[in-house]
């Protein structure tokens, strides 16, 4: 039952990103829209933003796969959402300044994931 509560709290996680692709596609979210990521240190350009928003598409996608398999107690769920988590991690630290919040909760899964 546990399992099946924290699989409904990453798929919840996972469309959260959704934020992302809406911002970085300028969807919605006009204040949030910027080139610029790592707190401002680099710029990407307009192209990269949509590359970046294609990203947090994927991830995403991969969260609520890693949700879906965690649901139903698949074998490799552990790896799968390690691996959705660390590519997260990667774009939470890129949009630094507006997604310090999911980089907690990314390193908090992490954690729980090498404490299991």
């Amino acid at each position: 039952m546990l399992l099946k509560v924290a699989a409904i709290v990453i798929l919840l996680h996972g469309l959260i990103h959704l934020i992302g692709v809406v911002a970085f596609w300028k969807l919605g979210l006009r204040e949030q829209y910027s080139t610029e990521v790592l707190g401002g240190a680099a710029d990407i350009g307009e192209r990269g933003t949509y590359v970046l928003g294609f990203a947090w598409l994927v991830v995403t996608i991969a969260y609520a796969v890693a949700a879906y398999a965690m649901f139903t107690d698949q074998e490799w769920w552990r790896s799968g959402l390690a691996s959705v988590t660390v590519l997260s991690l990667i774009l939470t630290v890129l949009g630094w300044k507006a997604t310090i919040a999911g980089t907690v909760f990314n390193v908090l899964i992490l954690i729980a994931l090498l404490a299991a």
